[in-house]
This record gives C-alpha cells, sequence and structure tokens, in this order.
C-alpha cells in the first residue's frame, strides 16, 4: 500500500420541458400496456416515449393497493431522460388460474417532477391519471407477492433502525474529531520506516523506529505519542513523510491557529463553536438557535430543552452534558414548522415533519439520478484490512463488507460495489471490477 493511495481522499441534469409538450406525449392511449408484464415498460408516442419503472408497492389492504412509481421521458431527438414519480391507490382483481393481477381505478395521489409549478403538477397528475387504460394493467401476481414482502421486510428494518444517541462533545473553539473503527489499527506503508491507521478516514501515520504518530490536515502537521491524543501542531513534521503525502490544492487556505483535534473510538459527533454559544431567537421567540455553529443547535423556550441535528437525526436533552434522546422528526414541538424558510436556520426545516420542504425531500427522493460514464475510464480497486470478510444484513439474503471503507455487497455469490455513483460487480471480493450492466433489486432496497 502506498502513502500516497492512503492519504488521498475519495471525492443531473434534468432539463426543463414544456406542459404541453408533456400533456401531448401523455395524451396517447396507452395500448398494449395491459398485456406486458416485464419491467420496466414503456409505451410509445409520435413525440418520445413513457417508460415506467417497476411499481414500489407500500401497502395492499382487502383489494385496495398503495404504492410509487419512477417514470422517465424519453423524447425523441433528445438524448436526456426527464424523471418524475408518481404515488398511487388502485384496485386488484386476480384470475385464480393464471399468475396475473389487473390493477384497476388507478388514482395518482401525489407526483413530482422537476422544474414544474404547483399549477403544472396538478395538471400533469390529472394527465396522467387520465391517460391509464380503463381496462386497466396487468402484473406478475408472483412479482406483486414479492414486492410486498420487500416493502413488509423494509417497514420491519425501519422498525428495528437503532437510534441510540452517539456520544456528543461541545468545543468553543475550532476543532475537528478524529474517528477510529474501534481500536486503532496499523499496517505497514510500502518502502517506508512507517505504517498508518487502517480504520479512520484520516491520515495517521507512526513512525515504527520511534513510535510517534502524525497527523495531515493537509495544510499542517499535527504529532503525538498515542492514537488517542493528545495531539499537538508541529513545526517540523519528518520530511521523509511528507514527501508521501500529496501536496495540498493550492487554492486550500492555510490554518491561521491550531486545531483542537477531539479522539473517539465508538459513535461521536462534535459540535463546536466559535467562541461561546451565541443565542438568536426564531419562531415568534419561541425557539433560540446558537448562530455561532454549522451545527443546528436549539434551544425551545417553553421547556428549556436542547435539541441538536446530528447526520439528519434530532436528539434532545435537558444540558449539554446529557443524557441525550433520539427525537422522531414527527415528533418535534410544533414551533420548529413555525422557524421561518428564510431565516439563518430555515435549512433544517428539511428535516421536520411535515413542512413543505420536508415533503419535497421525499418526493425528490424517489426520482432516480442518472449520469452517462465512460467504461473504459471507469475503474475501481477494493482493499481490505486481511482477508475479504462479510456479515450477512438481518432479515435478507444480503451479505456486506465490513472491513473495508468501500461499499461491498454479496449477493448470490456475485459481489457488487458503488463508488461515486457507479455500480461495480466482480465473481470475486477482491474484483476484478467491471462496470455493472444491471444490478439486483436486494443492492438498492
Amino acid at each position: 500500500m502506498s502513502m500516497k493511495s492512503v492519504f488521498v481522499g475519495q471525492s443531473s441534469n434534468l432539463r426543463t420541458f414544456r406542459l404541453g409538450f408533456l400533456v401531448g406525449l401523455l395524451l396517447v392511449p396507452l395500448s398494449g400496456w395491459a398485456q406486458q408484464t416485464e419491467w420496466p415498460q414503456e409505451i410509445t408516442a409520435e413525440a418520445g416515449s413513457v417508460i415506467v419503472y417497476q411499481p414500489q408497492p407500500e401497502s395492499f389492504k382487502a383489494n385496495i393497493l398503495t404504492g410509487r412509481a419512477a417514470v422517465s421521458l424519453k423524447f425523441k431527438n433528445k438524448e436526456d431522460l426527464v424523471f418524475g414519480a408518481i404515488w398511487f391507490t388502485s384496485r386488484v382483481d386476480t384470475d385464480g388460474g393464471e399468475d396475473l393481477v389487473t390493477v384497476r381505478d388507478i388514482k395518482i395521489t401525489r407526483a413530482s417532477w422537476p422544474n414544474s409549478t404547483d399549477a403544472n403538477e396538478q395538471q400533469l397528475t390529472a394527465v396522467v391519471e387520465n391517460a391509464f387504460p380503463e381496462s386497466g394493467l396487468q402484473i406478475s401476481k408472483e412479482r406483486l407477492s414479492a414486492s410486498l414482502a420487500t416493502a413488509a421486510l423494509e417497514q420491519k428494518s425501519l422498525d428495528n433502525l437503532k437510534s441510540d444517541p452517539p456520544k456528543i462533545l461541545f468545543s468553543e473553539e475550532l476543532a475537528v474529531l478524529l474517528a477510529y473503527d474501534g481500536v486503532p489499527k496499523f499496517g505497514d506503508v510500502e518502502n517506508s520506516d512507517y505504517e498508518r491507521v487502517l480504520n479512520t478516514a484520516f491520515a495517521v501515520a507512526r513512525n515504527k523506529k520511534t513510535g510517534r504518530l502524525y497527523l495531515s490536515s493537509g495544510s499542517a502537521w499535527y504529532e503525538a505519542a498515542d492514537p488517542m491524543g493528545p495531539w499537538a501542531l508541529t513545526k517540523s513534521p519528518p520530511a521523509d513523510l511528507v514527501k508521501m503525502v500529496p501536496k495540498p490544492d493550492s487554492d486550500q487556505p492555510a490554518t491561521a491557529a491550531p486545531i483542537k483535534i477531539f479522539t473517539a473510538t465508538e459513535p461521536t459527533e462534535l459540535i463546536s463553536s466559535t467562541g461561546a454559544p451565541e443565542w438568536k431567537s426564531v419562531a415568534g421567540g419561541k425557539i433560540l438557535y446558537v448562530k455561532n455553529t454549522e451545527t443546528a443547535w436549539l434551544r425551545v423556550l417553553d421547556t428549556n430543552n436542547i435539541y441538536v441535528l446530528l447526520s439528519g437525526r434530532w436528539f434532545r436533552a435537558k444540558a449539554q452534558t446529557g443524557p441525550w434522546t433520539f427525537v422522531r422528526s414527527d415528533e418535534l414541538p410544533e414551533s420548529f414548522s413555525q422557524i421561518p424558510p428564510e431565516s439563518d436556520i430555515g435549512g433544517v426545516r428539511v428535516s421536520v415533519s411535515g413542512t413543505e420542504e420536508a415533503e419535497e425531500a421525499m418526493q425528490d427522493a424517489a426520482i432516480p439520478q442518472t449520469a452517462a460514464i465512460k467504461r473504459s475510464e471507469a475503474s475501481l480497486k477494493v482493499e481490505y484490512d486481511g482477508n475479504p470478510k462479510f456479515e450477512k444484513i438481518s432479515g435478507t439474503d444480503v451479505a456486506y463488507a465490513v472491513n473495508t471503507g468501500a461499499q461491498v455487497l454479496k449477493i448470490d455469490d456475485q459481489y457488487y460495489a458503488v463508488d461515486d455513483g457507479v455500480w461495480f460487480t466482480a465473481k470475486a471480493a477482491t474484483g476484478p471490477w467491471i462496470v455493472a450492466d444491471s444490478i439486483p433489486t436486494e443492492a438498492i432496497q
């Protein structure tokens, strides 16, 4: 393993369409669709085509089916696809002798199309809904049953999702969290006197002769006698080590003052402010927030509870020292929905259930994003800490790699990995990896 490789971190456009053009496309009868059972299903029209991806059922009670589906539009003489999503309710009829069910009386309850106004979305919903054939559409009974089972499994997985609060640290000065995935583990750096810590995203190296550790932030170096610190700024890092590390980008600002480094071997979050917390009121004086930090750090005045938003999850405590409790977004105080969108903390509304921003985020998440790649230029190399080790994901037939920083899955003795939005596949956990033509449904559920 080279020092250069370990110190370098890995780091859609939907075209605007005219409503009238889309309406003309969707008004074309969907003849023949009812006879198709494979997905995605393409409906050819004079101006282009509509592609409906396999619906994702959400519930099935009596004969009422609710679900969602992604839809893409391919216009003639245009390479890009325009994506959208629909949510629907419908009735289901079964034919006991065949592996087919008929989905009819389809009603679209919600639709999302990029770059459209509220009025346009209402018109689109009516147009798409009216375009479904009166006879309904037929889908495989087996596939519907499997999708419903998957939906039930997803819900069970969400119910069992751990929401234990992490350890939360506070600092009143510029600071960074050096997090290890468990006890620090070292691996040799080829052709050098150094070894590096394998289970951290930071560049931490140890001199095997002196035992001294060094940490590079790109523009500054820190030194310690122990991986857990304390870490101190050094003006004279080893010259041979400095040569191994890629130089920072020319536009990267130099560190004006030493950064305080916290270390952790368990789930931990760090909240730092520039000096003592400066509180400012919002939502009609019902909420205070700290304005000199990049973290959403709020206090509700009627209860004096503190709330912080970390990695999309809310946690609550009476004091900074805790204990902290996870709070679901639909159980937040009503005053959270009164935070003005234009305020400094208006961005938190996307994590407050019931707000317009939260609803839009849910819709956007259902719309696929695509990008063109050149197979000849796409490559992937996965490095493991020892031999590849996989663990089963509870309730599924999918296993994931636990001793690598890459996202690697094992499904039916085939391996899949995603890197920078591109999926790769291989017959062995170590590769060689090639761009995947398709991926199993289990990999994205």
